[in-house]
């Protein structure tokens, strides 16, 4: 009988046709046996998967809900290390953060007194110049500070303070030097400028090494003295401006003497190996390419709080102290910016469903947003009572305050972009807000009258908000960005 040999079936290849298949495997050795689906979430999103590469390459919605899928897939019976705790709130670091509007306010106390003294000209030329300069190269500086201690370099960090101190007030002074060849303003200006920057590398010691309470000491001799020349008139300006020197020189050489410290309070991480000790220039060159970003986001918050105070600094006194309710109250700002922080760190311990984290966080962003616009607003109102009741506020100059009161919100979301390192996001938006400021200036018929010029200004604070609720859009809710 003749048979015919079969011959043998092939062996294809296994077609995987499961996208989210590929997905576990690929993850099973990062991941292991999570938890929760939480896990899996943050994993996928700090692995640069977005909900579009959900969608188009999984068919699934949106990343929780692929993080859901791949944790069904996955054996959930071994559990991870669990987020670290968070420490309680802390009613001195609260106290502390809320300090600092004060210390930002205490130069303008002084001003009505310089004025006195000096002519108007040379005053408004040095605070031009030590405005934005001091606001970019403290901030600049600060976080230049925070990002070597992180490293663990302690002594790098106070050695860049140390020499920011140093140089400061003299670019300050030399910069209005130049300036002021050409306007007719001798010495006073100059070491007007040199003050305030001298003050301001004082605040910004103060702040990092959570010195605040020595900071204010030092300045209360010279806020007393600014306080009584608004008591007893033209007479108590030279004593007000002699102690004001006399507090700054005191505030400056305690700055100094904080810089040569070799350690840090305990509330700063330590690593657990501090790294070798490296000169200044080697410890700052890996951070040079963010700090770029740093500083064009502290130029142009500054250009766009300070460009509309210098038109009004010499204007009605409605106008001209808009800016104080918001100035007093940054310290606020700051304190719930990083509160927020803190609670949605809290929420990841407890939180198993990733969608809800996200809606928890965002509801907490809202009303954090308007606990800081309430409370800038509530600080406004005893500044300006008697203004309104002595006939000296304006529709202008309520407007104004409002513009400022929104901006407080817009900060409060800057703080929070900026948390994320969204530093393009961030300058986009301020830009945009600026432009769409001098448009009005610009643009608008009769945009340069009071009114106009303060509505403009409200709109472009309203829109750097939206601009920066659009840039936490796809962050704020992700879930590894807290762990």
């Amino acid at each position: 009988m003749n048979a015919t040999a079969e011959a043998p079936t092939p062996v294809l290849p296994r077609v995987v046709d499961d996208p989210v298949a590929g997905l576990v495997e690929r993850m099973r050795p990062r991941l292991g046996r999570p938890v929760d689906a939480m896990q899996v979430a943050a994993a996928l999103e700090s692995d640069g998967l977005t909900d579009r590469s959900a969608r188009d390459d999984y068919g699934r919605p949106d990343v929780f809900v692929l993080a859901e899928e791949v944790f069904r897939r996955l054996d959930p019976r071994v559990r991870p290390p669990a987020v670290p705790p968070v420490a309680p709130a802390d009613a001195v670091r609260a106290a502390r953060d809320l300090s600092h509007g004060l210390l930002y306010l205490m130069p303008g106390v002084l001003l009505p007194a310089v004025l006195a003294i000096l002519a108007e000209r040379p005053v408004v030329l040095a605070l031009l110049v030590v405005g934005p300069f001091g606001w970019v190269w403290s901030g600049g500086t600060a976080w230049l500070a925070y990002r070597l201690v992180g490293r663990g370099l302690v002594r790098a960090s106070g050695r860049l303070l140390r020499w920011s101190a140093l140089l400061g007030p003299v670019i300050a002074a030399a910069a209005t030097a130049a300036l002021a060849g050409g306007t007719g303003a001798d010495l006073p200006p100059v070491l007007l400028a040199s003050g305030l920057l001298a003050y301001q590398a004082a605040a910004t010691a103060a702040l990092f090494y959570r010195r605040e309470v020595w900071l204010l000491a030092a300045m209360a001799p010279a806020v007393a003295a600014g306080g009584g020349y608004l008591l007893t008139g033209r007479p108590g300006a030279p004593v007000a401006v002699v102690v004001a020197g006399g507090s700054v020189t005191v505030a400056f050489v305690l700055a100094l003497r904080w810089t040569t410290r070799s350690d840090l309070p305990a509330w700063y991480a330590q690593p657990a190996k501090p790294p070798a000790d490296l000169p200044l220039h080697r410890a700052v060159r890996p951070e040079l390419p963010q700090l770029c970003a740093v500083l064009l986001y502290a130029a142009l918050s500054a250009a766009y709080l300070l460009h509309s105070a210098a038109r009004h600094l010499s204007g009605p006194v409605d106008l001209a102290v808009a800016a104080a309710p918001l100035v007093l109250g940054m310290g606020l700002v700051e304190w719930r910016a990083r509160r927020l922080h803190e609670r949605a760190r809290a929420r990841l311990r407890h939180e198993r469903d990733p969608r809800r984290f996200a809606t928890g966080v965002w509801a907490r962003l809202a009303v954090e947003l308007a606990l800081v616009t309430v409370a800038v607003a509530v600080l406004a109102l005893p500044m300006f009572a008697p203004l309104r009741q002595a006939g000296l506020l304006s529709t202008a100059g309520a407007v104004l305050v409002a513009a400022h009161v929104a901006i407080a919100g817009g900060y409060f979301l800057a703080f929070i972009v900026a948390g994320h390192g969204r530093y393009g996001r961030l300058s986009t938006a301020l830009g945009v807000a600026l432009a769409a400021h001098l448009a009005v200036l610009l643009l608008v018929p009769g945009g340069s009258s009071p009114l106009v010029d303060a509505a403009g200004y409200l709109g472009s604070a309203v829109l750097l908000q939206a601009m920066l609720l659009a840039a936490l859009a796809r962050v704020l809710g992700q879930a590894w960005r807290y762990r």
